[in-house]
């Protein structure tokens, strides 16, 4: 992420006055029963809304994000949440070293392979972002930062789908056109020993 990008996380996130968190993600409440009990990594947390869900839930939750500003936030309500500072254009997780990987309302179609690398076999990736028609009422508006049609089953083929929606969506924020999907991590087999 450049130093301005950066930047502006930290100037948005400073100027917020320190609230509760607000409500996790719909999506994630809806689909939390099928994350694997364990370690789980909430990418791009911001100031932890979905990170201290998780950890209410008894999930060992490490949180992700850019924003020192929102890192301190999350720490200050809710000690048991592990914040640390990355720069996801240079991730620093180990390979298999969750047992979940939760990413809501961020893209960069480069960590879609880097973010199921991190999950240990047979663990579970929800992915829940906004889709392209979401430039036609709202931000964001560049398609840098919207799903295609069909791109999130596309992207997660020949692991096994076990949530998968996409289109408009109204909650409590409103309407948004949105895309998410939950999947299992297919586990690797060995090659058979020779006979």
């Amino acid at each position: 992420m450049s130093e301005e990008d950066r930047a502006h996380w930290e100037r948005a996130y400073a100027k917020r006055p320190l609230e509760p968190a607000s409500a996790p993600a719909p999506f994630l409440v809806e689909n939390a029963s099928l994350l694997a009990p364990g370690r789980t990594l909430d990418v791009a947390s911001g100031s932890g809304r979905n990170s201290m869900f998780l950890a209410s839930r008894g999930h060992r939750v490490v949180a992700a994000d850019i924003s020192g500003e929102a890192l301190r936030a999350l720490r200050r309500q809710a000690a048991a949440v592990d914040a640390v500072q990355v720069d996801l254009d240079r991730p620093c997780f180990a390979r298999g070293g969750f047992d979940n990987v939760v990413c809501i309302n961020f893209l960069d179609r480069r960590l879609f392979d880097e973010m199921l690398s991190w999950l240990a076999p047979g663990g579970v990736l929800l992915l829940d972002t906004f889709s392209i028609e979401q430039r036609t009422i709202g931000h964001p508006r560049n398609p840098a930062f919207l799903l295609g049609h069909g791109e999130l089953l596309e992207r997660m083929r020949g692991q096994r789908v076990l949530r998968h929606r996409e289109g408009v969506v109204e909650d409590e924020s409103g309407k948004s056109f949105r895309a998410g999907i939950v999947v299992k991590l297919a586990k690797l087999t060995s090659p058979s020993a020779p006979a």
